[in-house]
C-alpha cells in the first residue's frame, strides 16, 4: 500500500491535487493520509510514515505557499509529479442560521487571500480568522468546535460534506485562481 499524505483533510484542495496525481501516474493501492499541514507532511515522509507527500506550492493569485516553502528548506525531495488546480472558494455557514447574525470568517490564510476583495465588499462586517486549512474550518464549524457565528470559506465539496448550508460561490477574486501542486517523495542515499 502506497501512503500519500497530503496538506489538509478530507475535502481540501490538497486532497484532489493528491486524488488528481495518483490518476496521472497510475498509482495503484494508495491509502490518502491527511496530515492539515505542509509541515506535517514533510514530517511524515522525512519518519517514513508516508511514502509520498502532496504540497501546494504556488498560487496564481497569493503567490509561494510560504507554509510549504518553510517545510521543504533543506530537505532532500524528489518531485515526482506536478499538477495544477483550478481553486474555487465558496462561503458557508452553519444550516438556519441568519446571516446578520453571524461575526466572523474563518480559512487558511491563501483563501482568505484569495477572496480578500469578494469579503471586504461583500461582507465588510466579518471578521476575518486565520486557521490551519479550509476544508478543517468546515469540519470544525460542523462539529461546534467554531461558534455558530462563523462562516467558513472553503471547496464547495468540504461544505457539502460537513452539511454546512451555502451562502455563495466562487468567490475569488479571480476566476483563473490556480494553485500548483507538487507529489514529494524523500531522496534515497
Amino acid at each position: 500500500m502506497i501512503k500519500i499524505g497530503y496538506q489538509g483533510i478530507e475535502g481540501s484542495n490538497s486532497e484532489q491535487a493528491a486524488k488528481d496525481l495518483v490518476e496521472k501516474l497510475k498509482l495503484q493501492d494508495v491509502e490518502y493520509v491527511p496530515l492539515v499541514t505542509s509541515g506535517n507532511v514533510i514530517k511524515a515522509l522525512k519518519t517514513g510514515k508516508t511514502d509520498y507527500g502532496v504540497c501546494a506550492i504556488y498560487n496564481s493569485v497569493s503567490g509561494m505557499v510560504l507554509e510549504t516553502f518553510f517545510a521543504t528548506n533543506g530537505v532532500e525531495l524528489f518531485i515526482r509529479g506536478e499538477t495544477d488546480l483550478n481553486i474555487h472558494h465558496c462561503l458557508f455557514k452553519k444550516k438556519g442560521i441568519p446571516d446578520d447574525h453571524l461575526k466572523f470568517v474563518a480559512s487558511h490564510v491563501l483563501a482568505l487571500k484569495q477572496c480578500e476583495d469578494h469579503l471586504k465588499y461583500d461582507y465588510p462586517s466579518l471578521k476575518i480568522i486565520e486557521v490551519e486549512d479550509t476544508a478543517k474550518a468546515a469540519k470544525d464549524l460542523s462539529t461546534g468546535e467554531l461558534e455558530d457565528d462563523y462562516a467558513v470559506l472553503c471547496r464547495k465539496n468540504a461544505g457539502e460534506l460537513f452539511d454546512l448550508e451555502l451562502m455563495d460561490e466562487n468567490i475569488e477574486d479571480y476566476p483563473d485562481n490556480k494553485t500548483h501542486f507538487c507529489l514529494f517523495q524523500m531522496k534515497t542515499k
